[in-house]
């Protein structure tokens, strides 16, 4: 069993048939090497190609919420995986003059400092494209002998390059599989005002972050340590921080990330439809629900902190109503459709990153 590795660094072969190093299979593809330069140039004048290039199956909806009436844009995405895998002992690394036999660690130290990767602490490196961006993070666990992950956006490797990162993925690991997912839905041209009155009834913990003008920019549900922890956060705004490209007809661009973890993870499909029913707002509650319960939650989802001073049974009455008003809620419902209707492609994603296998049968740590 022969590897020949290269990701954008390194070879791979496998029983003798071999692939071509990435930077000589541009020059077979004007398109490609196209894109690389301009991609440069753009990056020299301090502008980045932007993720917007990556939304191309937007799905196309309507919201009416009192007498507003606007159209948006959604669509769903994995935005990060992490893969856990058992490393190959033996790896047959070819040189110009000879055949190395190498373990993993040896592989990745071999390679250091080529411009493509980059050593971070003892036993972890990060993966670089050509503008030193961050592609992917690879490391040995610590406390796991034999055992190694690698971490990475999907919507930031190139289709053409993500062929390279699969074949990468399946060659080096054995038995992988995920031990984080996340899932995120992009929610185009929602009026900033009307999202941000959204929030996860569940009782869990509430960080937000607000910027100087005093409007919500980030929310975080749930503890890092969590299996699930849901954000939401001002996606035009960080692109633009980042100086990168946003279309002008974009008037607001919303992204609501769930951060599957563990056990979680292998669980997405439930753990999004879950999490959706506890998404709600006080613009579609019941009509029949009185004035002063209308003025409690909207004081409750203004101040969060006015949860920990009402009693344990007007907790689970605010929560039950705004979960009833989640089914009502029609940027809710829109999600939910919308997640519905993506569901298989995004489960074909998932399962093509593991070579074919079914993560809903995966086992994960």
């Amino acid at each position: 069993f022969i590897i020949r590795i290269f990701l954008g660094f390194f070879k791979l072969e496998i029983f003798g048939y071999g692939f071509l190093e990435l930077r000589e299979l541009w020059k077979f593809f004007p398109k490609i090497s196209f894109f690389f330069e301009e991609e440069q140039n753009l990056s020299k004048r301090g502008t980045i190609i932007n993720e917007w290039e990556k939304l191309n199956r937007i799905s196309n909806r309507r919201l009416n919420a009192q007498t507003m009436c606007t159209p948006l844009k959604m669509q769903w995405s994995i935005d990060r995986i992490t893969i856990v895998g058992t490393l190959r002992e033996n790896i047959y690394y070819h040189t110009p003059h000879d055949v190395l036999i190498l373990d993993f660690e040896q592989l990745m130290r071999l390679n250091e400092g080529n411009g493509y990767l980059k050593a971070v602490g003892n036993n972890g490196w990060q993966l670089l494209d050509q503008h030193e961006e961050n592609i992917a993070y690879i490391e040995i666990l610590k406390f796991q002998e034999g055992k190694g992950r690698i971490d990475f956006n999907p919507n930031k490797i190139s289709q053409f390059l993500a062929g390279s990162m699969k074949n990468f993925i399946h060659d080096l690991f054995l038995e992988p599989h995920f031990s984080r997912a996340d899932i995120a839905c992009d929610i185009i041209d929602v009026p900033d005002d009307f999202i941000t009155q959204y929030r996860v009834v569940d009782p869990v913990s509430f960080k937000p972050i607000y910027g100087r003008s005093g409007k919500l920019e980030t929310a975080y549900w749930g503890s890092r340590a969590s299996e699930r922890q849901i954000r939401m956060y001002n996606k035009k705004l960080e692109q633009e921080r980042k100086r990168k490209v946003v279309p002008k007809e974009i008037d607001t661009w919303w992204r609501l990330e769930l951060q599957l973890r563990r056990g979680k993870a292998t669980d997405w499909h439930a753990m999004v439809h879950e999490s959706l029913d506890s998404f709600a707002s006080p613009h579609y509650l019941p009509e029949d629900v009185k004035v002063t319960d209308r003025m409690m939650i909207t004081a409750l989802i203004t101040e969060h902190s006015y949860w920990g001073q009402i009693h344990r049974n007007s907790k689970y009455k605010y929560r039950e109503l705004l979960k009833q008003e989640s089914q009502n809620d029609e940027l809710t419902n829109h999600l939910r459709e919308t997640f519905s209707e993506s569901a298989d492609d995004l489960k074909r994603e998932l399962d093509t990153w593991l070579q074919g296998l079914d993560v809903t049968e995966v086992g994960a740590e």
